[in-house]
């Protein structure tokens, strides 16, 4: 009888270990990813919608987006919920060359709050109200000399756009452990052009120790102005060897895994997964 209950006392005691290991594991905030902006180059009677991924294991209690225009203080927009983990907020038209920064914020039951982007609002995502669009439009991650892997970024619009200062960079970036890649001084972007970053190269012109790859196994890149404003970000799925990951059509919010690479050209023609 008493190696019964030895038994019942060490099953109780190991179910009592696994709940807490449980719980520490699961601590944390809110996952926010994917978020972008419609329409990606707003005019001055256009509302602008924000949508984010914001995932939880525990259960998500609030998902808000946070904007200010231009040296004002934030605003605070409460998200919708809607399918797939996706949550949208609007932010209403603002004046000609208004530079709006945002970001958004969720917490979850735990009372645990995270951002995108992370360091917000010390950093955010910003556009200016009239200005063209540059974005990240396709990636490339399984990069083997001579292919090396790259990111394109396309000008969403239909005038030149001098693009000298804008910076790539991936989570060493971000951290501030690596320089983040500058595009050179007197560089124009062509309307509809494409700009390629060839990312992991240490032999090409970039600044020294700028390089940097992206992993096979999946990734996420960041598109910053010379001010220092997110203007886009991609993450990036795990990609078999002639695949790329970018916007389809050229410019647009929708990504897919592209079965043939458009390196520096358009990506509509291209198969997707």
């Amino acid at each position: 009888m008493k190696t019964k209950y030895l038994f019942l006392l060490i099953a109780s005691l190991a179910m009592f270990a696994t709940g807490c290991v449980e719980d520490e594991v699961y601590v944390g905030p809110p996952t926010i990813s994917n978020m972008s902006i419609t329409p990606q180059s707003p005019g001055t009677t256009d509302e602008v919608t924000v949508t984010a991924r914001v995932t939880d294991l525990k259960g998500v209690t609030d998902v808000k987006l946070m904007y200010k225009a231009g040296s004002g203080s934030f605003n605070e927009v409460n998200m919708t919920a809607g399918a797939n983990y996706q949550y949208s907020g609007k932010i209403p038209p603002q004046a000609p060359a208004t530079v709006v920064q945002y970001y958004v914020s969720a917490s979850n039951i735990s009372g645990l709050t995270g951002t995108l982007p992370a360091d917000a609002p010390a950093s955010t995502n910003a556009y200016t109200v009239g200005a063209p669009s540059i974005i990240i439009n396709e990636a490339y991650s399984r990069g083997a000399d001579p292919e090396l892997d790259w990111v394109e970024i396309y000008n969403n619009s239909d005038l030149a756009v001098n693009i000298s200062g804008y910076k790539i960079y991936d989570n060493g970036g971000q951290s501030g452990s690596k320089p983040k890649m500058e595009v050179p001084a007197g560089t124009t972007l062509p309307a509809r052009g494409f700009y390629v970053f060839v990312v992991d190269d240490a032999a090409t012109a970039n600044p020294a120790g700028s390089n940097f790859g992206l992993g096979s196994g999946g990734d996420e890149v960041w598109l910053e102005t010379p001010q220092g404003f997110v203007v886009d970000n991609m993450v990036i799925p795990a990609l078999a060897n002639e695949q790329s990951f970018g916007c389809k059509p050229d410019g647009a919010t929708t990504r897919f895994t592209l079965l043939a690479r458009t390196k520096g050209a358009s990506n509509n023609n291209s198969p997707t997964l």
